[in-house]
């Protein structure tokens, strides 16, 4: 049995590949041009067993307040796993995937990406006004063009008593990217042929 991973003796944040590690900007940039994420919350049973919940959600980063908002149903398990206590420890992912690269090394098939992890604590926002901005602020990094108040009509407390609006407040993060152009190849095993060295595009961007 292995400590490596107990976040007690090894930040969880920290990439083990550090060729792969972008800086701050990098990870900023990206929060900014992705739209769609991804929550995780933990739910502990009165017995102690620990139930992780994974949300797809869309959201935006406020580099002012660096945080992460988002918003879901009034009643669901994020809601309940995020409710229970005050703040709650949360993760939250997302990610542009490329193409698939192909190899003649089974070890060595692998994707492109870019990704971000984010640590922190998440929080339900109770102020109207608070719940009220955020909620701007999501609807408009996704609709630009769309100015709440203006091309849509403003956000009201009826709005506001449909959803569940968050924040997630940033304390670690990590960017990793893998863009490569082609996979790894073994000089062990007969090369691929052109047509099956090809990348395979896929059409998930999130």
């Amino acid at each position: 049995m292995t400590d490596f991973y107990d976040p007690q003796f090894r930040d969880p944040s920290i990439s083990r590949r550090p060729q792969n590690r972008r800086d701050d900007a990098w990870i900023r940039a990206l929060l900014s041009r992705v739209n769609m994420g991804r929550v995780a919350t933990v739910w502990e049973g009165e017995d102690g067993a620990a139930f992780p919940f994974i949300t797809p959600l869309a959201f935006a980063y406020r580099p002012e307040t660096h945080d992460l908002v988002y918003h879901t149903n009034v009643a669901g398990r994020l809601r309940a796993n995020t409710g229970r206590s005050q703040p709650a420890r949360a993760t939250f992912e997302a990610s542009e995937i490329g193409a698939l690269l192909p190899s003649n090394d089974p070890l060595e098939l692998t994707v492109q990406y870019r990704s971000v992890i984010a640590f922190g604590a998440a929080r339900l926002l109770t102020d109207p006004e608070e719940a009220r901005e955020a909620l701007r602020v999501l609807s408009e990094k996704a609709f630009p063009d769309l100015r709440v108040g203006v091309q849509t009509r403003p956000i009201s407390d009826a709005d506001l008593a449909r959803t569940t609006v968050y924040s997630l407040a940033i304390e670690r993060w990590s960017g990793k990217e893998n863009w490569a152009e082609a996979a790894m190849q073994t000089g062990d095993w007969p090369a691929l042929s052109p047509r099956l060295l090809r990348p395979r595009p896929l059409a998930v961007t999130s």
